[in-house]
């Protein structure tokens, strides 16, 4: 498409590369501005408007006929897109349960590589139907003026399957949103039945909500006194009637013990408690490891295509490549969907699970300063099944550590986040910075690798994995044990369940005295 639109094959990798790091700069500028957003007025809308972005942006990008229109429309769908970011705090916000992190975090990214080999397949198959199906779609028509419309349009259609979808389905997930609601719903009158629960209208308005994570109360039966005898302790001379209902017993009901969490707006956390030392340790750790593994996405496809510098078995190429043909190097790309797939669904879920978020991320960590310094080795294997064979196994080692690390370090940056309410604001910085690292790593690593030879700019990205190394020893072991503000407050209501009301006040009265 590039070739098409400049006219020339001249830098046609430089130019297509610029055109992926317009959408991840696009993110860079507004990632924090889509997750604080999110805060106020709730994940669902920018979910959803970020996905009305992404269709605008497919639809500029099919029509572009100039390369610079094709450039605005990639950094427009960036800037649009809020996605990554409130998903990601969507589902921290959906699990409650640490055990079943590991499982509801492999989902994401497993359903964006799905969705990358099918997208990746269906972009090939419908670029250009009038040179490719020209008995189906005419060279003067829409699609002949047009080459690259097909796909974009076929893009446009699943996103807004998605947005009704998203309309119908999606639940909102903000939890000071979500307990407003709840209280809303809890508040009575005269035609609300009795129920669970209680509700500070006062509160309320002020935007304070009260949560009671107790629903499990015996529910009230209503019995309506009538008619008494004069043996009846209700009998009274003075009453003006007797032939009504003169009172409402509640019975079998227990009150429930008073709420213990509340969420506060104007408590929100400032700045600096918000990016607290843990935190930025955490996304600086996940910033170097972005920066490598998009670095590695990026060369892997030059380093297969390049030519060898010394072809040959028994001789370790540092300036060359690998020198397999296009068709080749696509089978090796589709192939590592796969493996990325198998890894993310299968691997993942079960590895953190039996080694534990902070193991796994650090384990990780330890073990990929020695895989970029393998990949010139794989010149010294003979051209054919070996030489595939290895870079199978280079494919599925990259997989395996890179699948592992970002959702642990996102659940590990979760429970590092003072309060709820700032979680879309720190996943929106985040995600930021990581879209600066995927934007920095393509043209540095490309440089690098045009003046130095394949070897100089595999050991350049080996360096910064190093130095991943060295900064995860920085972060708090407290990383490894910390719960996020509002699963602090939900163990403190299950702990107090049950519990004498004096019991937990005489409690909180010897901290608050320790404290002082």
């Amino acid at each position: 498409m590039v070739q098409d639109l400049r006219g020339s094959s001249t830098n046609a990798s430089f130019y297509a590369g610029l055109l992926v790091s317009a959408y991840a700069f696009g993110e860079v500028l507004t990632a924090v501005i889509w997750g604080n957003i999110s805060d106020r007025i709730g994940r669902k809308p920018i979910v959803l408007s970020g996905l009305c972005g992404v269709a605008l942006s497919c639809l500029m990008f099919g029509f572009a006929k100039k390369y610079w229109v094709a450039l605005v429309a990639r950094l427009v769908g960036g800037m649009l897109n809020g996605n990554v970011a409130v998903m990601q705090t969507m589902l921290a916000e959906m699990v409650k349960r640490p055990e079943h992190e590991p499982t509801a975090y492999a989902i994401h990214p497993f359903v964006w590589h799905a969705g990358g080999i099918l997208g990746s397949a269906m972009g090939g198959y419908l670029a250009q139907p009038a040179h490719y199906y020209p008995t189906v779609f005419s060279p003067d028509g829409l699609f002949g003026r047009y080459p690259y419309l097909l796909p974009n349009l076929v893009c446009v259609v699943v996103i807004v399957i998605a947005v009704i979808q998203g309309m119908i389905f999606l639940e909102e997930t903000n939890p000071m949103l979500v307990a407003k609601a709840k209280a809303k719903e809890a508040e009575m009158n005269e035609q609300t039945p009795l129920m669970n629960g209680t509700y500070n209208k006062s509160g309320a308005e002020q935007g304070v909500v009260e949560i009671n994570s107790s629903a499990d109360f015996t529910p009230a039966i209503l019995v309506e006194g009538g008619l008494p005898s004069t043996t009846d302790p209700h009998f009274d001379l003075r009453r003006s009637s007797f032939g009504t209902i003169h009172s409402i017993a509640v019975q079998g009901h227990q009150p429930p013990p008073p709420p213990t969490a509340t969420l506060d707006p104007t408590q929100k956390p400032n700045l600096r408690t918000t990016f607290n030392y843990t935190v930025i340790m955490l996304i600086a750790s996940l910033v170097l490891c972005s920066y490598h593994s998009m670095g590695y996405f990026n060369l892997l496809p030059i380093y297969l295509l390049d030519k060898p510098h010394h072809p040959g078995p028994g001789h370790i190429d540092l300036i060359g490549g690998l020198g397999y043909d296009l068709h080749a190097v696509g089978t090796f790309i589709a192939i590592n969907g796969v493996i990325s797939v198998f890894v993310q669904g299968i691997i993942f879920p079960i590895f953190v699970t039996k080694m534990g978020v902070w193991k796994s991320y650090l384990l990780m960590i330890i073990l990929y300063p020695l895989t970029y310094p393998l990949m010139p080795l794989l010149t010294l294997l003979p051209f054919g099944p070996w030489r595939s064979a290895g870079i199978y196994l280079a494919m599925v080692i990259q997989n395996h550590l890179n699948i592992i690390i970002p959702p642990c370090a996102l659940i590990l940056i979760k429970n590092a986040t003072p309060s709820p309410l700032v979680l879309g604001t720190v996943n929106g910085a985040c995600m930021s910075l990581l879209s600066a690292a995927r934007t920095a790593a393509p043209p540095i690593e490309g440089i690098i690798y045009s003046k130095g030879g394949s070897a100089a700019a595999w050991f350049s990205l080996a360096g910064v994995t190093v130095v991943a190394f060295v900064q995860v020893w920085w972060i708090p072991r407290s990383a490894a044990t910390a719960q996020m503000g509002f699963e602090n407050r939900e163990v403190e209501v299950e702990f107090n369940k049950g519990r004498d009301d004096e019991a937990v006040f005489m409690e909180e009265e010897e901290e608050e005295d320790e404290v002082r």
